[in-house]
């Protein structure tokens, strides 16, 4: 088992801050990412960010990117770079997976900077080639160098809808529309998208990009049994935390999109406090970066509480479990009023998103079919692991 004073998972702006801040602090700092570059969504934004120091405010997310890497590097902190969290543990244990190599992490302090996940909500045609989300687009598009269609449906009205569309007309694609929601929505087509339908209005494209707003992804802070709170802006659930971020198991702290939506600057400050926090810096200057973090709280726009589908039309909802709209609302019409019931009638949410794809659609069905009030639709239950990883990797792991 390897040791550290402090363990971040996730490269993002919050993980990458956070490790700068507690190795500055003189803590031995590991900082594991999933991805083969340290980045997070920066590494794909082309937008300016704001709210940053005077050195990178204004620059691309890209060369945000970068800039904070060469001080990661130049810091001393040791980067597992595609390397996957996949099982947080008692005492502050963290099983990784580095391609076919399986370690055990334990630290005094663990910080959760796994950001976030595209919200997902069904619709008869979703599961073809050519459907995807605001992430998948702008990788294609900035990281890949790849123009997914020439034909684009955008769904959504946020900010992520504004980006992506402008991302496509810049990259010579056309917008043919924009679409609030998944209401009155349907894409035809032989093996892919051909055609799109909205409210009885038919477009010809090849592409549907869902961008319908952002939903935290804490799960290995679940999986420690943190205490949540329900966040209104965001419409789920989020690890509660105190002054300095931390939750309610000692040593865990959860930041940046990972606990809520926040700007790319306040997960940053976020990132820096808990860092100097879960390192034992003096108090003075934990109370500065508490301070200013308090100077950036805006009050970021969250998701709108969208209709499913229409109940008349039969459709997959969960793709990986291959389990229906229709499966989903007779668990519920049989009594299933959480996660966890419909899971456990309907395997929906066993599969290998782990529901990050399926569950917002399950809730929102509770919520409008049976009923349940949205800040009492709890997390499903977190078990190991996080993400799908080879069974070879775990006969490598101590007992």
């Amino acid at each position: 088992m390897k040791q550290a004073d402090v363990v971040v998972v996730g490269g993002g702006p919050a993980g990458r801050a956070a490790a700068l801040a507690a190795a500055g602090a003189g803590a031995r700092v590991v900082l594991v990412d999933e991805q083969p570059d340290l980045g997070g969504h920066l590494r794909w934004r082309v937008a300016p960010t704001h709210g940053l120091e005077p050195d990178l405010d204004g620059q691309p997310g890209v060369r945000v990117a970068a800039a904070l890497a060469e001080r990661v590097a130049a810091a001393g902190v040791e980067v597992a770079r595609g390397s996957v969290a996949w099982g947080f543990f008692e005492d502050n244990v963290v099983g990784v997976v580095e391609g076919e190599t399986a370690y055990t992490l334990r630290a005094a302090s663990v910080i959760v900077a796994t950001g976030s996940t595209d919200r997902v909500l069904p619709f008869p045609g979703w599961t073809l080639p050519g459907v995807m989300t605001a992430r998948a687009a702008q990788l294609f598009l900035h990281v890949h160098r790849v123009l997914p269609g020439r034909r684009v449906v955008v769904v959504g009205d946020g900010p992520d809808a504004d980006e992506v569309a402008n991302a496509f007309a810049v990259a010579g694609a056309e917008v043919v529309a924009r679409v609030p929601g998944v209401a009155g929505l349907q894409a035809g087509g032989d093996r892919e998208v051909e055609e799109v339908e909205v409210d009885g209005q038919s477009y010809a494209a090849d592409t549907v990009v869902l961008a319908l707003g952002r939903l935290p992804d804490p799960e290995l802070a679940l999986q420690a049994r943190v205490e949540t709170v329900f966040d209104a802006a965001v419409g789920a659930h989020v690890p509660r935390r105190d002054e300095h971020l931390a939750t309610s198991q000692p040593g865990v702290y959860v930041v940046g999109e990972a606990a809520g939506a926040v700007s790319v600057a306040e997960a940053m400050a976020e990132g820096r406090l808990a860092g100097l926090a879960a390192a034992g810096a003096p108090e003075a200057d934990i109370a500065a970066a508490r301070e200013a973090l308090q100077g950036l709280r805006t009050a970021t726009s969250g998701n709108r509480a969208l209709p499913v589908v229409n109940a008349d039309v039969p459709m997959c909802l969960c793709r990986c479990e291959e389990v229906t709209l229709a499966a989903v609302r007779q668990a519920i019409a049989e009594g299933a009023t959480t996660l966890d019931d419909v899971k456990r009638r309907t395997r929906a949410g066993m599969g290998i998103c782990q529901g990050i794809f399926c569950l917002p659609a399950v809730a929102a069905l509770l919520r409008d079919e049976a009923g349940v009030p949205a800040e009492e639709i709890v997390p499903m239950t977190a078990r190991p692991p996080a993400r799908a990883i080879p069974l070879s990797a775990l006969t490598m792991l101590e007992e």
